[in-house]
């Protein structure tokens, strides 16, 4: 890593920015670690416009790359720089930029992006074992599996020698019991959530009753079953008020989410939880770490569209992560999510499937161009920028694209059929049993 040289490091870095401006403040926010290499400081005067500007910024500190273009850092620079208090790391040759950003990433992300991959593992697990109703043992094995180690739940609290743990409400103390770098508090608390909802899981009536709930909501969402008909099937209060809340999670989560919400009406279906609400929807779904979809707010009557919605935004939500509402849902992304996948089979089959065959057969690039360019809002600069091609050549590969498929990626309409087509084949593909 780059060495001090001047200056005082106990401050915060907020990110990265490297620049070979002299004057880069108007794109500094304070708090950067500002890397260069020093091409615009060639004079004192350079130094100290330099230093000066980050300073009046707010920027962290600088971190000057040596071997480029000084040898050495400038002698002004450092007494500008020692003048204002501004720290200065030294980036040897063999330390580019790139790995300072990175280490900073790593350090202010690296336990977030931890959690989101080990909720990604456990998760799966722990819906199957909701799903299959097993014991608070069995469900902790299959966590214990996933991370190569054991998970203890002690009433008395957990006994020395144990790693980290969390409280379990009622029921005492869930412990990590491992080698190597404890799970993370997040990830302590999400299986804890599960452990709870499995030991209150004794009462089969109340899963049935769960299971009859999304019975009776997919009914309504089929147009099998007039909304107004909840009143007379079911017991619930809510019911009753002017505008529900519907909400959609994965299958298996009922049990859990009939502790976080306590006084919605939860229904299990056989390929997602239901869950609604009388009013606006609580605040809980963040809390835990579940994908969830959610619909805007609906009368009774008009259920079964609300129920709809909320499916079509929990799709998005398992693509993309975290939670979904009703005011993520006015895109093109969503607008395709919701349309049968044999309705934009003509955009797959005429459009995407001859590309893919001459690619694999030839190993051409034709798909990848073709995203490429509608991803970049059809720039051909950016396109072969992103490509590391010429102009020209992705000029040349668009104008192949249009001679196999009789569509030109140049207008504006076939580009929108060109990005149906591409949305229909990531949907087929991600169909189960189908190969990535």
């Amino acid at each position: 890593m780059p060495d001090e040289h001047t200056g005082d490091l106990d401050r915060t870095i907020s990110w990265v920015h490297t620049t070979e401006l002299r004057d880069p403040s108007r794109y500094l926010h304070g708090g950067e670690l500002v890397c260069t290499v020093g091409i615009s400081l060639q004079t004192a005067h350079d130094c100290a416009t330099f230093v000066e500007s980050l300073t009046r910024a707010g920027a962290a500190g600088l971190c000057f790359g040596v071997g480029d273009v000084h040898d050495t850092v400038p002698l002004a620079l450092i007494t500008s720089a020692t003048r204002h208090g501004l720290p200065i790391l030294i980036a040897p040759p063999n330390v580019p930029f790139s790995s300072v950003s990175r280490y900073v990433a790593d350090f202010q992300f690296g336990g977030e992006i931890a959690v989101a991959r080990a909720t990604n593992s456990l998760m799966p697990e722990l819906l199957s074992s909701q799903r299959r109703r097993e014991s608070v043992r069995q469900l902790l094995d299959r966590a214990g599996e996933v991370f190569g180690c054991y998970f203890l739940l002690d009433p008395d609290g957990a006994p020395e020698g144990t790693g980290a743990a969390v409280m379990v409400n009622g029921l005492g103390t869930l412990a990590w019991v491992g080698s190597g770098d404890p799970p993370e508090t997040a990830v302590l608390e999400l299986i804890a959530r599960f452990v709870q909802a499995s030991q209150g899981e004794r009462d089969i009536e109340s899963a049935l009753a769960r299971e009859r709930v999304g019975q009776l909501l997919s009914l309504i969402e089929r147009r099998m079953l007039l909304p107004d008909a909840l009143n007379q099937l079911l017991d619930w209060p809510g019911l009753a008020a002017t505008e529900l809340t519907c909400s959609a999670w994965p299958a298996g989560a009922g049990a859990v989410l009939s502790i976080a919400f306590p006084d919605a009406l939860v229904g299990d279906a056989p390929e997602v939880c239901l869950v609604l609400e009388a009013g606006a929807r609580t605040q809980t779904a963040a809390e835990l770490s579940l994908p969830s979809g959610h619909a805007a707010g609906a009368p009774l009557a008009e259920l079964g569209a609300a129920i709809t919605q909320a499916r079509i935004a929990l799709g998005l939500a398992q693509q993309h992560g975290g939670s979904i509402g009703p005011d993520q849902l006015s895109t093109f992304d969503s607008l395709l999510e919701g349309l049968p996948l044999n309705r934009l089979a003509p955009f797959k089959s005429q459009l995407i499937d001859p590309l893919e065959s001459l690619d694999n057969d030839r190993g051409t690039q034709h798909v990848r161009t073709l995203r490429a360019f509608l991803a970049t809002n059809g720039s051909l600069i950016d396109t072969a920028r992103e490509l590391f091609l010429h102009t020209n050549t992705v000029r040349h590969r668009l104008g192949r694209i249009h001679e196999i498929t009789g569509r030109n990626p140049m207008s504006f309409e076939d580009q929108a059929a060109f990005a149906i087509g591409l949305r229909a084949s990531d949907r087929a593909r991600r169909m189960p049993g189908r190969p990535d």
